[in-house]
């Protein structure tokens, strides 16, 4: 579902598009801000969306993913369900980046982080851990990010 600004009439749309979504994460609100002529929001189920449904192969130059499961309170599990959201930002990073492209996503850190950063590694010429100064020290909140994204990969 495409939101362009001004477009009321996919309202309907929009909440068919939130309620796919519900299930999994909890309610999901359509933005109503003002974007940029050539921004979209796109609201799709990460695990089922293809690169076609977003425009087809090298239609992107950066991913970005913000993405972090419900937690639990049980760190284990909150950190692999982190791990498997990112795995999923990073398939369509790989589907859809043209290369030299760019990919920034969250993910806890867990016994599952040196994958996902091998895994970054692979589809980039270069990797980065950042943690933002703002995030709680007690936090194992980081984001990986892949840059010049590999033409062979």
């Amino acid at each position: 579902v495409r939101r362009l600004p001004g477009d009321g009439g996919q309202q309907d749309e929009d909440r068919r598009a939130v309620a796919r979504t519900e299930a999994r994460d909890g309610p999901l609100a359509p933005h109503r801000g003002e974007l940029p002529p050539n921004a979209r929001i796109e609201v799709r189920d990460i695990y089922t969306v293809t690169a076609d449904e977003l425009g087809g192969p090298a239609s992107f130059d950066i991913v970005l993913s913000d993405m972090a499961p419900k937690t639990t309170g049980q760190r284990d599990i909150d950190k692999a369900r982190s791990h498997e959201l990112f795995l999923a930002a990073l398939r369509i990073a790989r589907d859809v980046l043209a290369p030299g492209g760019g990919f920034v996503g969250k993910i806890f850190q867990g016994p599952d982080f040196k994958e996902a950063q091998k895994a970054v590694s692979e589809l980039f010429e270069d990797t980065r851990i950042i943690r933002p100064e703002a995030t709680r020290d007690v936090s194992y909140e980081v984001f990986l990010a892949g840059l010049k994204r590999r033409r062979s990969a």
